[in-house]
């Protein structure tokens, strides 16, 4: 890992920008971009089902894994107005289209605390054909907003009773998240949502060293509940950490998805999932006791 970072002075997807980034730099990678560096896998036999499926046989779930991006805030403001300014710019994006190539080549290096991220990201916006002068546009922009898109930060609908209806069932949480921070920042951001004590444990790519669907991400998080996967359900809105967790064993529930994922569940609201978690809590028992 390097050294201290600089204080930031924008923010993007969440992320610091710290000004130290060599142009330079930024220059090369945008013509070589880094691999991607999420471990790749067999992807096992998911089912598609419509909000409130029952999954198939299994051990009881006593605990949840959770993403926080999307799931249980939505994250997507500043790339919504990056878009915008790109489009004023005279440069053609859409969303999401326009960060499929970031998130795949460029964000999940900084996600793992391998890259710095403004350098990355002027890497980024460079390949997509942004001037320096474009680039220096954007990067003022985002240091005019970042006060605001802080502070203005809420849970989505449903989510902090929701939260609080598991806790008080006895179901263990742990927030697994793909960040460019380590745990102990987004610590605090999950406190500024109102959701300080839900979490059992908050676990950051940046400080494990790997980004989902990445074998280790899950191991991490069940160790953190002390559970074996078959006890386990993840609830994501992303279909490569869905996959990922299926592989791994978990049950999946998808929530709030941009794209066609497999899942065990779907949910169309957030506060579907305590009956979920009973519901196939009271088949598992059923079918146990047969």
């Amino acid at each position: 890992m390097s050294g201290p970072r600089a204080i930031s002075h924008g923010l993007f997807d969440g992320c610091p920008m710290t000004g130290l980034a060599s142009r330079t730099t930024a220059t090369r990678f945008a013509t070589t971009a880094a691999p991607a560096g999420a471990a790749r896998f067999e992807r096992c036999d998911a089912r598609r089902a419509d909000s409130l499926a029952t999954g198939g046989a299994g051990s009881t779930v006593r605990g949840l894994v959770m993403e926080t991006a999307n799931v249980l805030y939505d994250a997507t403001l500043w790339r919504r107005e990056l878009v915008r300014l790109l489009v004023r710019l005279h440069v053609p994006a859409t969303y999401p289209a326009f960060f499929h190539r970031w998130e795949r080549d460029y964000l999940v290096d900084v996600e793992r605390g391998f890259r710095q991220y403004e350098e990355a990201f002027q890497a980024f916006l460079l390949s997509a054909g942004l001037s320096w002068g474009q680039i220096d546009e954007i990067e003022a922009v985002a240091r005019c907003q970042r006060h605001a898109y802080e502070e203005n930060v809420r849970p989505l609908p449903a989510v902090g009773a929701t939260l609080a209806a598991l806790t008080k069932r006895g179901i263990p949480l742990v927030a697994l998240c793909d960040a460019c921070q380590p745990a102990a920042v987004l610590a605090q951001k999950i406190e500024r949502l109102g959701l300080g004590d839900v979490f059992q444990q908050i676990l950051s790519s940046f400080d494990l060293g790997a980004a989902k669907p990445a074998a280790e991400c899950y191991a991490a998080a069940l160790a953190a509940l002390e559970l074996p996967a078959a006890e386990a359900a993840f609830v994501g809105c992303d279909r490569r950490s869905l996959d990922g967790a299926a592989a791994y064993g978990l049950r999946t529930i998808a929530f709030n998805c941009q794209e066609v994922v497999e899942a065990d569940a779907r949910l169309d609201s957030f506060a579907d999932i305590v009956e979920l978690v009973e519901q196939w809590s009271n088949q598992d028992s059923l079918e146990a006791s047969r």
